[in-house]
């Protein structure tokens, strides 16, 4: 399991990184089949998830042994934000979303308001699943979030691009990210995509 502690030693970074991080928790990412506990306790935890964020609906019953890797936020030992890795069969060759399923508490998992593109905590949880998406030798990492985040995305795909190990590209949707749900607005997305070990454009021929 990797730590922000364990991950910084092999990043370079800024020893300010983490000041004014407004999601200031301890990050674990990690493969479920790995860490079979930390992982049902993410699976109890969703069940009980009771907030206003739009698609909480989608989490209460997700399996999260079915995804190829998880990150968890906790303070004080206690659950208050996730997000995972996850491959498809219509997902371009060789290929995974991160940041899948990106979930925060807002009750308890920020400390303040604030208009960062890219909170120091989120970055670092992109470097923990470019690792282990790289670990299991997938070829491209990529983010999507619906069209009418365009502007933020953009943004937060360019900061993303001048702090990552990896470059990233953006395109702009949609792409169909959800199989047989074409009628399905939510499954119409844009893409930001990493290179991790192929630096061809083949990623794209799969979305047209």
């Amino acid at each position: 399991m990797i730590s922000i502690e364990e991950i910084d030693k092999n990043l370079l970074y800024s020893p300010a990184a983490r000041q004014g991080d407004t999601r200031p928790a301890e990050i674990y990412s990690f493969f479920p089949y790995e860490y079979p506990d930390k992982t049902q306790e993410l699976n109890d935890y969703v069940k009980e998830l009771n907030d206003e964020h739009r698609l909480v609906d989608n989490y209460r019953n997700e399996n999260f042994f079915d995804h190829e890797f998880i990150s968890v936020w906790k303070r004080d030992n206690k659950i208050v934000g996730f997000a995972t890795g996850l491959s498809k069969d219509n997902y371009p060759l060789n290929s995974l979303r991160i940041l899948n399923r990106f979930y925060h508490n807002k009750q308890n998992s920020r400390v303040k308001f604030t208009r960062e593109v890219l909170r120091p905590a989120t970055f670092h949880c992109v470097q923990h699943q470019l690792i282990l998406a790289d670990r299991l030798c997938y070829d491209y990492a990529f983010i999507s979030r619906e069209p009418r985040t365009n502007k933020f995305f953009k943004m937060f795909t360019k900061a993303l691009h001048e702090r990552s190990t990896h470059k990233w590209e953006f395109k702009e949707g949609p792409f169909l990210l959800v199989k047989n749900e074409k009628d399905n607005p939510k499954a119409w997305q844009s893409i930001s995509v990493a290179h991790l070990n192929n630096d061809d454009n083949n990623f794209w021929e799969n979305w047209k």
